[in-house]
């Protein structure tokens, strides 16, 4: 019953680390910004 508020809690927290990285940041751990910032983008909700 917790399982769905608490994956949404984790997104929420996962996604605003997200957009907390800069540039080269992103560089230094292989991701790609296009691909971080439309994740960072997303809604919670959705996976």
């Amino acid at each position: 019953m917790l399982q769905v508020p608490q994956l949404w809690l984790q997104r929420l927290f996962w996604r605003s680390d997200l957009a907390m990285l800069d540039l080269e940041q992103m560089r230094d751990c292989g991701l790609d910004p296009a691909i971080v910032r439309e994740e960072a983008d997303k809604p919670f909700w959705r996976d």
